[in-house]
């Protein structure tokens, strides 16, 4: 499958121009993606002076691409297979809501409902542990059927024999983030075709749509056939290199802290800020920050007051995601906030 033919469907694009990065045993932290670095000379110089530090919105993919390229490769000894492990998401609707800012700046806008807005639809992707008062307690749903199937595809993948390794699929401007798990192909079969048969079994069981293996051949995508939008893509130039500790948001390395976009004024920045912090949730839930580390951290002296970082959530606690397909939507929790 050529470039030109994935670039008609940005779905099916996103399949190769993915960033997958991950923390193998053995290996570390890493970074994999196709690898087709521009020139050198399509990099912008930086101009001198003083420059106010601007909202974290997500980067062009120039900038991603320039940052891996410039980091030294790192050879992967043995082949690894990453299974997805993300379930249905269905969305909440959304009719009637609200939103509140927090002034002081010690949280992100909350998503409120009006006494004449329609009651939400709960979404069937997660459970709520605990009931309003006068309604029977529920139990949360197992990890086979949440929308974050970590849990279920490490534990599929172990049970076959495999260590596994965590991280996510991730968007070539880090503008969404989906859970992933991998293990190593010579320890989950014999021969590579079993191995990879093993992983897709596996996939199947549990809902997802692809097995993507990367190692010294490069880069190949294996569709299950839940999804006939993932392409089937083989031995495409892999660059793959060490992860340093940095913020999962951002596409250079040695930033600082994020600046959030929106604020607690109008609508509008209200909007943007919830969004916004939905991003960040997501990014370290999955990934982790070495950085501020997911700490509540103020705003630095040239930045505004208001806002500032958030703390970070478990992904357990995650009430909104940002989708491969665009945009984002919100769900419930898997497990409510005490």
């Amino acid at each position: 499958m050529s470039r030109d033919d994935a670039s008609l469907d940005e779905h099916v694009a996103s399949w190769r121009d993915q960033l997958v990065e991950l923390s193998l045993p053995g290996v570390g932290a890493v970074t994999a993606r196709v690898d087709d670095t521009p020139p050198a000379d399509e990099t912008p110089e930086d101009e001198p002076g003083f420059r106010r530090r601007e909202p974290t919105v997500p980067p062009a993919r120039e900038t991603v691409r320039r940052t891996l390229a410039a980091r030294p490769p790192l050879v992967l000894e043995h082949a690894w297979l990453v299974v997805p492990a993300l379930g249905p998401v269905l969305p909440v609707d959304g009719e009637g809501v609200g939103l509140v800012g927090d002034l002081s700046g010690r949280r992100p806008p909350e998503e409120v409902r009006s006494e004449s807005a329609a009651p939400a639809r709960p979404s069937r992707e997660g459970a709520e542990v605990g009931a309003p008062i006068g309604e029977e307690r529920r139990r949360p749903l197992s990890p086979r059927w949440g929308w974050f199937r970590v849990p279920a595809v490490a534990a599929a993948l172990r049970a076959r024999g495999g260590i596994v390794g965590r991280g996510a699929l991730v968007g070539p401007r880090r503008e969404w983030y989906e859970p992933a798990v991998a293990t190593r192909e010579d320890l989950l079969g014999a021969h590579p075709d079993q191995a990879l048969e093993s992983a897709l079994a596996a996939a199947r069981e549990l809902g997802q749509v692809a097995v993507l293996r990367i190692g010294p051949d490069g880069l190949d995508v294996h569709p299950t056939g839940a999804d006939p939008r993932v392409p089937v893509l083989e031995g495409l130039p892999l660059q793959v290199t060490a992860r340093p500790a940095q913020c999962p948001l951002q596409g250079e390395d040695g930033c600082g802290p994020c600046r959030p976009v929106g604020g607690p004024w109008i609508r509008a920045s209200q909007e943007a800020q919830l969004d916004w912090e939905a991003r960040r949730a997501q990014a370290v839930a999955m990934l982790g920050c070495g950085v501020c580390f997911g700490e509540a951290l103020p705003p630095e002296p040239d930045q505004p007051q208001v806002p500032r970082l958030a703390e970070a959530a478990p992904v357990t606690h995650l009430g909104r995601l940002h989708l491969r397909g665009g945009g984002s939507v919100r769900i419930d929790p898997l497990i409510r906030p005490r």
